[in-house]
């Protein structure tokens, strides 16, 4: 999806947009003001003037139907503007009841926009001046906007937000703020997407009886500038509440089974590729597919890739977890379990879903040598993970103590510093 350029700064007289044109996007006024206004041949009746916190344009944008007036900045005027796409992400994300009831206030609201422009063609001229023209409607006309001004209050008052008061800032400041840092992330987050500057490092995952690498994680990051690195942590869950983990995690799967393809040809040895995939990506019903066509267009082995899940997944909607596990399975592709026990889900899970790995957190890992129940959970997880079939890989190992405990509990694998953080390919491959 091309991100659109667009300003949020309006000169004296220009047009936000005009009555008829697309509705790409709503507007939040931050500062300055606003005529909007509806237009018949030489007649003109001004709607309203707003001012800082009003929003605008939000109509045409929910329901996708043209603009049914004109928005002209009257003053120097700096707006937050809201493109369609993102309304469509927070619409489609709502509770079914909600969606309802914005169609329902869509519907009722182009019903009076109707009446009132029906009654606005058999006025007289208008004249320009709010005050003027209000001055000469007919009771018909002082009618229809009165029960434009109580849907209006009803409106507001169902959104605990205070009725509407002519001067009244429809928006408060803190949800100005919010809305505006949301969108900002959003954008920002689409441009990376768009300008290749996100790019995977790699973490080696080793055989702990050999100490061999037979693998790795990828891991995204996002450099900025000045060259500073941000991690996963910083910008996932952004990613994630604004629907463009979705794009995202495509672009990581694409340059990570790329990557896998690479080393194949390059050393001719099974190394396999484990890839994240967030709770919020099975939302897209695609998944499965485009994750199947990624692998078969990059060309890489599909046993040598690995799906990594974390819990939290299997205890929000195991049904449809379920489902498209097994389906992700069905590729070929192997998956893994990640940060078992953080989320206190129960051991069933292991028995439940396809999973080929466990993946040991490394809050158990980290903590196994002085806390006694981390220590026996970690020998627990080994043992029953072997008995159900599955190889374990121990995170976020630092020291030779923890390696060698794990080492007497049968542990397959392991990553940490203790071996290397996650590099660059060139640096993975050094390491190779």
């Amino acid at each position: 999806m091309k991100l659109k350029d667009f300003s949020t700064y309006f000169d004296t007289n220009e047009f936000l947009f005009k009555e008829g044109d697309e509705g790409d996007f709503a507007y939040i006024i931050e500062t300055g003001s606003v005529e909007v206004s509806h237009q018949r041949g030489d007649r003109k009746l001004i709607l309203s003037n707003l001012g800082e916190g009003d929003v605008l344009g939000e109509g045409a944008v929910i329901d996708k139907l043209p603009r049914t007036a004109t928005a002209r900045a009257i003053e120097p005027t700096r707006v937050i503007a809201i493109p369609v796409d993102y309304i469509d992400q927070k619409i489609n994300a709502a509770d079914p009841t909600v969606r309802l009831f914005l169609r329902l206030i869509m519907e009722r609201y182009r019903d009076m926009y109707s009446r009132l422009t029906h009654v606005f063609e058999g006025m007289s001229p208008f004249d320009t001046e709010p005050t003027e023209s209000l001055a000469s409607t007919t009771s018909e006309l002082k009618s229809v906007m009165a029960q434009y001004l109580d849907m209006q209050q009803r409106i507001s008052t169902a959104m605990n937000m205070p009725a509407y008061k002519g001067e009244n800032k429809v928006v408060g400041e803190q949800t100005l703020l919010s809305t505006k840092l949301s969108v900002t992330e959003q954008k920002s987050i689409k441009s990376a997407l768009q300008n290749d500057e996100f790019c995977l490092h790699y973490q080696p995952i080793l055989d702990l009886e050999n100490e061999k690498i037979i693998g790795c994680e990828a891991l995204v990051r996002w450099p900025d500038q000045s060259g500073k690195i941000a991690l996963p942590s910083e910008f996932i869950p952004r990613a994630e509440m604004t629907g463009l983990i979705i794009d995202l995690g495509y672009w990581i799967a694409r340059e990570a089974c790329t990557f896998q393809g690479r080393l194949a040809r390059q050393f001719r040895q099974p190394l396999f590729v484990s890839i994240n995939l967030s709770g919020k990506q099975f939302d897209d019903k695609n998944l499965i597919d485009s994750l199947a066509d990624i692998m078969d267009e990059t060309g890489v082995v599909h046993e040598q890739i690995k799906f990594e899940i974390t819990e939290t997944l299997l205890m929000e909607n195991p049904k449809l977890a379920g489902n498209s596990l097994e389906r992700l399975k069905e590729t070929g592709a192997k998956l893994a379990i990640d940060d078992f026990g953080t989320g206190y889900s129960s051991f069933s899970y292991l028995h439940q879903f396809p999973f080929d790995t466990l993946k040991i957190d490394r809050s158990f890992v980290s903590t196994m040598s002085r806390n006694e129940k981390s220590h026996e959970i970690v020998k627990s997880l080994i043992n029953l993970s072997h008995d159900l079939g599955m190889d374990v890989v121990a995170e976020g190992i630092e020291s030779n103590y923890e390696l060698d405990m794990l080492l007497q509990h049968r542990t397959d694998f392991g990553q940490g510093f203790y071996f290397s953080k996650a590099v660059a390919e060139e640096e993975f491959i050094k390491l190779l």
